[in-house]
């Protein structure tokens, strides 16, 4: 989002809360306009404007959002539709009990996040052969688990400014972002844990 757009969605905070951007208390708009045009600026201006309007539609307590509310309410846009644990969960048991004979197919078949975590189509076999029980219950906990850490690393990250991203690869640049996965071991267990 550039300055000029970062000025429009200003305008829309001082129209919605007027009583916020006037007065002896007022902040200073040109230190604001700075920061909310550096935190936007590797994000799409009408995404901006969507998640402020929403922001403002469901707003109860009369106050302007803060960057990070604005950041959460983008991300609850472009993700609203995406699985949770247990769904994810649901496709890795189907997946495994069609693992016997076909896992490279089934893990083909899986959603990039979930075979991510999963880690090959070797693990979907592995677990095939597992009992059951112990396939239900601590396989189906640690996946889960993992999943959600995953997908709650995946979100702030994507709330991230592209300036701490760029940082953050640059002090790690060997750190993968996306691959927590499970170890190849029999019982489920996760690598790097």
């Amino acid at each position: 989002m550039t300055r000029k757009e970062t000025a429009v969605i200003m305008e829309i905070l001082k129209t919605a809360y007027p009583q916020f951007y006037t007065g002896p208390s007022a902040p200073d708009m040109r230190q604001t306009l700075l920061l909310w045009t550096e935190m936007f600026a590797g994000d799409d201006a009408a995404l901006v404007a969507a998640a402020v309007k929403a922001f403002i539609a469901a707003d109860t307590k009369g106050f302007p959002p803060h960057i990070g509310a604005i950041k959460n309410a983008m991300y609850q846009l472009v993700s609203s539709g995406g699985l949770d644990s247990g769904q994810a969960w649901e496709l890795v048991r189907k997946a495994a009990s069609n693992s016997a004979y076909e896992s490279e197919k089934e893990f083909r078949r899986l959603p990039g996040a979930v075979q991510r975590i999963v880690g090959s189509p070797g693990q979907l076999y592995e677990w095939s052969l597992m009992d059951s029980e112990t396939f239900n219950s601590v396989v189906a906990s640690n996946f889960q688990r993992v999943y959600r850490v995953r997908q709650e690393h995946s979100r702030q990250t994507a709330l991230l400014p592209p300036n701490v991203k760029d940082v953050l690869q640059s002090l790690s640049p060997a750190f993968d972002w996306d691959q927590p996965r499970l170890s190849e071991n029999s019982t489920g267990g996760f690598a790097g844990e």
